[in-house]
């Protein structure tokens, strides 16, 4: 995900409803392109834009989590 410092991460597992919904969101909006987050690891990007709300952690290893899709 995109954060809204221009960070490109990955997230921590995604509860099992959210991930559901995700699927469907991503499913219907067609393919994406190879990209890479700002540590190098290679993802999926989405065709359109998907918003959703995130909680992160400060930890010694930075976490985010997708906690809701608005």
């Amino acid at each position: 995900m995109r954060l809204p410092d221009g960070r490109r991460v990955l997230s921590q597992a995604l509860a099992a409803p959210i991930a559901a919904e995700v699927a469907r969101l991503i499913a219907e909006s067609g393919p994406g392109r190879r990209a890479r987050t700002d540590d190098g690891e290679v993802y999926t990007t989405t065709a359109v834009e998907l918003i959703v709300e995130v909680a992160a952690d400060t930890t010694r290893h930075a976490t985010v989590g997708i906690t809701r899709i608005p």
